[in-house]
């Protein structure tokens, strides 16, 4: 009987410190049948790449991967990030001065930048990207890091910014090191962040530009990316090429302003991958609206909170799903919440599936503010520890829409 009597006290005190401190919130994650996508049609695709991936522009979502992890020699579309940095750290009208290192060199494709002359970024992101100027990039990289290697630098930390730990970069032009790497998979994010700038998409998406160098004709500079003109709502965005890693392409594409990128390394055709490519993500896949924000998603209760606690998305979620796909979604909880919980305050993620694979994951915030219930120690109080324990337990459970 004492050794009941103690069991009971002490089950009593941890309820009591559960009240007092963080909230103690049900843990078992809830799945619930959301949705089913929108007809669509497509086959299988034949890709000739080593490696490759289809991504989603604006959500990352992956919808083709073969061997995407693998690392590979990235060759010109390094360039990607030369300009990617660049526009992060300097002014379109920053005038940059050609060393002479720069002038004199000339290995691979070279535009040809006089000694001493002094040009914008924003005419020498045309060299770089268009014609694919590897002096180009040395002169980006010395203007706007103050050196090659501590241009290279800042390459490298936005690459582990940006998620691609795959990546190591040794150059701004690409010109081959077996120390310069990357991956399909991080070229996409690469490319992702390049296209959130218009003034990146304007370049990649231009056939041909005029250059102008103090003291020198005018040339026209034509875009070395044939993808332009061979797929329809093609609009970029880089080439590149060494012996070691083979043809290689980050292309873009957009119809009814829905936006594909396609990685193709080492490949046999890649500009016929990346339509194949393309063309499975317009014709399979439709991007879809899986909750809009303020929906109600899910709702827990919570030891002491006066009403239920319940979970929504602050902004709309979409996703591209094929015909046969069916949508599920599974919230859970962060430890360790606290009371009071106010309104937009994440309160733990919820992830959406199409067929059991992982679509998207976003946080999960309150759709109220919730407070500590102001009865709850009077009801303690009144009913003694073992009836509030008994009622607490039957309330401590996750409802579901």
């Amino acid at each position: 009987m004492r050794k009941r009597l103690a069991a009971c006290c002490a089950l009593g005190l941890i309820v009591l410190l559960a009240a007092c401190e963080p909230a103690a919130v049900a843990s078992a994650p809830h799945r619930i049948v959301r949705s089913h996508a929108p007809a669509s049609n497509g086959d299988a695709v034949r890709v000739t790449a080593t490696a490759a991936i289809l991504v989603d522009a604006a959500t990352g979502q992956v919808l083709y991967d073969r061997n995407s992890r693998l690392t590979w020699p990235p060759a010109s579309t390094t360039k990607i990030m030369t300009a990617l940095v660049a526009l992060e750290r300097a002014r379109l009208d920053t005038p940059i001065e050609v060393s002479r290192p720069v002038a004199r060199f000339r290995e691979g494709t070279v535009v040809g930048l006089p000694e001493h002359a002094m040009i914008p970024l924003h005419d020498l992101l045309y060299a770089l990207m268009l014609p694919s100027g590897n002096d180009v990039a040395l002169a980006i990289a010395e203007g706007v890091g103050g050196s090659v290697p501590a241009f290279v630098d800042l390459m490298n930390e936005k690459a582990a910014a940006l998620g691609a730990t795959q990546t190591r970069f040794t150059a701004p032009h690409g010109l081959y090191d077996p120390d310069h790497y990357t991956t399909a998979y991080d070229l996409s994010l690469i490319a992702r962040a390049a296209m959130q700038y218009p003034v990146f998409r304007e370049i990649v998406h231009t056939r041909s530009w005029l250059f102008a160098v103090p003291g020198r004709p005018v040339r026209r500079l034509f875009n070395h990316n044939r993808f332009l003109s061979r797929f329809a709502g093609a609009d970029g965005i880089k080439t590149g090429y060494v012996h070691e890693s083979g043809m290689t392409l980050v292309a873009s594409a957009t119809r009814d302003g829905w936006r594909l990128i396609a990685v193709v390394l080492h490949s046999r055709d890649m500009y016929g991958d990346a339509s194949r490519l393309m063309n499975l993500g317009f014709t399979r896949y439709r991007p879809t609206l899986l909750v809009s924000a303020g929906d109600p998603l899910a709702a827990f209760h919570i030891s002491g909170a006066d009403a239920p606690l319940i979970g929504t998305v602050g902004e709309p979620v979409y996703a591209d799903l094929a015909a046969a796909d069916t949508v599920e979604r599974q919230a859970t909880l962060d430890d360790h919440l606290t009371l009071p919980i106010r309104r937009g305050m994440r309160m733990g993620e919820i992830r959406f599936y199409a067929s059991g694979q992982l679509l998207r994951t976003v946080p999960l915030v309150s759709a109220s503010d919730i407070n500590r219930h102001a009865q709850t120690f009077r009801h303690m109080q009144a009913y003694g520890f073992l009836s509030w324990i008994s009622d607490l337990v039957l309330r401590y459970r996750p409802l579901v829409f």
